[in-house]
């Protein structure tokens, strides 16, 4: 790290596309001395491949990288293939045991550190409203006490299991209105509140030493007298509230630069600057490599004009310089998925616990396996970009596997009440004997057309279960159906352990849930 510009390229994590980087990918590495990765399911086709590419990232930096994943479990995961699929933070609080979280999270980071990577981008602290779109099952619950009860053994966990944990988004986004991966969400409560409420978890995350913090691409009128500064781009956020009232000394990462909630006003490159200006020790470019460019140059200018920059960057050298030694070495004996194996027990554990139940009828449990069953089943898809694409391949063919005189009908998440309803009809009427109808729902809270098709299908078929295979908050949308069940996800585990409670093998308790119905 000779030059100034391998100074100014430790600031930067960068995303890659494709399997294995180009050409131009690994030159502007090697030119910059480019200090961090992100890696994505779509770098990720087989996880076992991932260690020999970061070593190709690190020969041509030069220096040991920060190479990061967003892992949180559930909705959100990259590694899709030979590794356990981890449930999420609320269904992690829907289990009812702190220890549960604290051990998935040392098995998460276990199995991140066998193939190379070192830094896990979890845990959500946003504390969860039901009008979220982009948050609701990846946050630990709608109480700061909650939110705290859970998040810290679970990054406690990561720790153990030999990668950094990171805190986000920080000061908390869980009652934004929009997602910010697509514009500006606005939380325009008073400081008093934010400060009991939204910053509650970061207080404990950092009194418990969080390794890192991720900043929110949100705009709070409380901290920020400029109108519509996102706190990202907030020297009164970042280095006022965060480091100076709150004592936080560790690693400050902005959450992806590339995101509408900037874009639509900043440029990529002027908003590096001014999160790097506002004391974000790293900065966060995930997707375009003449972007990754464009800011590494727009850095180096202003620290070459500006006194006070360079005392800035080597602010955040030495962060970064003190972050870098907790970086754990890859363990060549450990195989990813020997680590799987030996955490089955434990995610099937955890998965099973999660299953709770709002309500239930006398007479709608257990399922027999020759039950007549039709299913309204939906096609799983990415609801907020966060997700990426689903590889999971849905429950309608293990719902079917289990219950042989299962139909499962299909309907996309977007769909109309009629393009729902109208075929699940004709398949109850096609059913030469009194079949039972399961609704599986995909936050139905949020799309109107599911929340209107399952209502008037619940009303007119008695008997109805509805399984929210999402935000929990799909079971008071329909208060028809006379049984009310929550995964909290919608994996193959998690509907493993539904079908479960479905036979009767699992009870489904009702008595922890992590957010209020």
């Amino acid at each position: 790290m000779n030059t100034l510009r391998q100074k100014i390229g430790q600031l930067f994590v960068i995303g890659y596309q494709g399997l294995e980087p180009s050409t131009d990918t690994l030159g502007f590495v090697e030119e910059w001395g480019i200090g961090g990765l992100i890696v994505f399911a779509r770098n990720l086709e087989d996880p076992l491949a991932l260690a020999p590419v970061l070593k190709r990232f690190e020969a041509a930096s030069g220096v040991r990288m920060f190479t990061s994943i967003d892992q949180e479990g559930g909705l959100v995961m990259r590694i899709l293939r030979h590794g356990s699929l981890f449930p999420g933070a609320m269904a992690l609080s829907a289990t009812g045991d702190p220890d549960i979280a604290r051990r998935i999270g040392a098995a998460m980071g276990a199995e991140m550190r066998s193939i190379g990577l070192t830094w896990n981008l979890a845990p959500v602290l946003d504390i969860n409203h039901a009008g979220n779109p982009g948050i609701g099952a990846r946050s630990f619950g709608d109480t700061p006490e909650t939110v705290i009860r859970y998040a810290i053994p679970f990054a406690n966990g990561l720790r153990e299991g030999g990668v950094l944990a990171c805190a986000k988004h920080f000061p908390g986004k869980g009652h934004a209105k929009v997602d910010s991966h697509l514009t500006l969400p606005v939380i325009p409560y008073d400081r008093e509140r934010l400060m009991s409420f939204e910053l509650a978890p970061f207080k404990a995350a950092i009194d418990a030493g969080i390794d890192a913090v991720m900043t929110a691409h949100v705009f709070f009128p409380a901290f920020e007298p400029s109108p519509n500064l996102p706190a990202t781009l907030s020297e009164n956020v970042l280095t006022g509230l965060l480091r100076r009232e709150l004592g936080f000394d560790g690693l400050l990462i902005t959450d992806d630069l590339e995101m509408g909630a900037i874009t639509e006003k900043y440029g990529v490159a002027e908003a590096s600057r001014l999160a790097f200006l506002a004391g974000a020790d790293l900065l966060l470019i995930c997707h375009d490599l003449e972007r990754q460019k464009a800011a590494a140059e727009a850095i180096l200018r202003e620290v070459e004009s500006s006194p006070a920059a360079a005392r800035r960057l080597d602010e955040s050298l030495e962060r970064i310089a003190r972050a870098r030694t907790k970086l754990s070495a890859p363990v060549p004996s450990a195989s990813l998925t020997d680590l799987a194996r030996s955490h089955v027990a434990l995610v099937r554990e955890a998965h099973d616990k999660a299953v709770l139940a709002s309500r239930t009828q006398a007479g709608d449990l257990p399922l027999a396996p020759d039950t007549h069953l039709v299913v309204a089943c939906p096609h799983i898809a990415s609801l907020v970009q966060v997700e990426e694409d689903h590889a999971d391949a849905g429950p309608a063919r293990q719902i079917q596997s289990a219950f042989k005189n299962a139909r499962c009908v299909m309907y996309h998440p977007k769909d109309a009440a009629d393009a729902i309803s109208a075929p699940v009809r004709a398949a109850l009427e096609e059913t030469k004997k009194p079949a039972k109808l399961l609704i599986l729902s995909y936050n139905a809270h949020l799309f109107p057309g599911q929340k209107e098709a399952f209502r008037n299908l619940a009303a007119a078929i008695p008997g109805t279960l509805l399984a929210a295979l999402r935000n929990p908050y799909d079971l008071d949308s329909v208060p028809e159906a006379t049984t009310g069940l929550a995964t909290f996800g919608f994996r193959s585990p998690d509907i493993e352990s539904l079908i479960s409670v479905l036979e009767g093998k699992l009870p489904a308790d009702s008595s922890r849930w992590p957010v209020m119905l």
